[in-house]
């Protein structure tokens, strides 16, 4: 990209996991980036994107509340583009209950109402300063239909919203309601909507408080000896997504202006039997849950033709883990600030 095409991008959420790997594959690309944070002055992670390549000439950060639409009005400033990685899976009311014991009046107001506005305080800066492209990473919880189909494709197999809220399962239901908000929003308005629906993130964390997010805090206590979310391996299987993946088909569809809808954000699918064969390679054996003692059920298929479709090369289990296991001490031990 010459000085006279770089295009500013706004990343809300530039610290998670997601965001910082989109700020880093910006960068690369050549991209003036705009990230936000809810509070600037949490020099640990400052400074572990300051590091990033590229970030002392093209890398500018803000304090924004997703509560507050007008605090994404300097981040967005000739902004071409919004990505939203900001918006978390909600999974405790307001005063701790678990999401799946509160009743109908409660999820809706404490789990799904705050997501989906906080959505749309972004999208509406992003409006106000003429961007056109916005990007949103939501979940494959959106691909959950009451039948779903044998081999699942992300433009067939979406989520009966109130289906899940019936079944008190908010968390799952905030993602297809904030979608279902963007799309209706960014049609409106003349936005394209690109939406991206990772599944659990293993990957080689690049700040220091990326070890304390749910996934990569459990592989990290094993890594020490301490057991994990099971005491015995599950029968299931589990969607794995790399955060690098991710990062890289959010800015292919950016630049392919055919691009719109939703996107598995996946390598694929593998038995908890094999993700744990995987793990063991890297951890203690009194770390990891007993065996299954039987066969496995068999991993969930998709469809991957419009993942593939953005031209990204997907990483395989192998490869995840291990650049999780072999970034692990050296992030732990980085410098704070």
């Amino acid at each position: 990209m010459s000085k006279a095409e770089v295009k500013t991008i706004c990343i809300a959420g530039a610290s998670g996991l997601a965001g910082a790997y989109m700020v880093k594959e910006a960068l690369a690309r050549g991209y003036r980036v705009n990230g936000t944070l809810r509070d600037i002055s949490q020099l640990d992670k400052v400074s572990g994107l300051m590091r990033l390549p590229g970030a002392a000439e093209r890398l500018h950060l803000f304090s924004a509340d997703n509560s507050v639409s007008e605090s994404f009005d300097a981040p967005l400033t000739q902004a071409d583009a919004v990505f939203i990685t900001c918006i978390p899976t909600l999974k405790h009311g307001a005063d701790g209950t678990p999401a799946a014991e509160l009743d109908r009046d409660r999820g809706m107001s404490e789990i799904i109402r705050p997501a989906e506005q906080a959505c749309l305080n972004i999208l509406r800066a992003a409006q106000r300063q003429g961007a056109k492209t916005a990007v949103l990473c939501s979940s494959t919880a959106s691909a959950e239909p009451a039948t779903p189909s044998f081999e699942k494709h992300e433009d067939r197999d979406i989520s009966d919203a109130e289906m899940q809220i019936q079944q008190r399962k908010y968390a799952q239901a905030q993602k297809i309601v904030m979608e279902a908000t963007a799309e209706a929003f960014t049609e409106e308005h003349g936005m394209r909507l690109c939406t991206f629906l990772p599944s659990m993130m293993v990957g080689a964390p690049l700040l220091p408080s990326h070890l304390k997010g749910h996934v990569l805090s459990f592989l990290a206590k094993l890594r020490h000896g301490k057991t994990g979310w099971h005491s015995t391996v599950p029968a299931g299987s589990m969607s794995l997504t790399s955060p690098d993946n991710l990062a890289k088909m959010s800015l292919a569809a950016l630049e392919n202006p055919k691009a719109a809808g939703r996107y598995f954000a996946l390598s694929g699918s593998w038995s908890w039997a094999r993700i744990y064969q995987e793990i063991a390679e890297y951890v203690p054996l009194e770390a990891l849950p007993a065996p299954l003692g039987k066969d496995p059920e068999p991993p969930t298929r998709f469809d991957f033709s419009k993942r593939d479709s953005l031209g990204v090369p997907m990483r395989g289990i192998q490869q995840m883990f291990a650049e999780f296991y072999e970034a692990y001490e050296h992030v732990r031990l980085a410098p704070q600030a």
